[in-house]
């Protein structure tokens, strides 16, 4: 159970196209806060399936925090997630910046 499971996880960010962003950094000018940004992105894009259905539980900051590398792959460098690819390139980059500033 414990393989299958790491199995699912891996396959999670592996299986959608590249967006075009290969690599994120956090500005010193970077203003975005889980408040201001990461809450509201996270119960748009992601919530339906990983806030009490799918692992990992991304509807704490904290929980945001802990999956950072793969919420990266998986909805900055590729469309993977969400399900049906459906964010911006523009609004990966957000995303991507603010995990890269830590997910304040």
């Amino acid at each position: 159970m414990k393989y299958l499971l790491f199995g699912l996880l891996l396959g999670c960010g592996t299986s959608g196209s590249s967006t075009g962003i290969s690599t994120v950094s956090c500005p010193t000018s970077s203003t975005l806060t889980y408040a201001n940004f990461g809450s509201a992105f996270m119960t748009q894009n992601c919530l339906s399936c990983h806030g009490s259905q799918q692992s990992p539980k991304l509807s704490t900051q904290a929980q945001v925090q802990a999956n950072n590398t793969r919420i990266l792959d998986a909805a900055v460098y590729t469309n993977s997630m969400p399900e049906n690819g459906d964010i911006a390139v523009s609004e990966r980059q957000l995303l991507g910046e603010w995990l890269a500033c830590g997910a304040p």
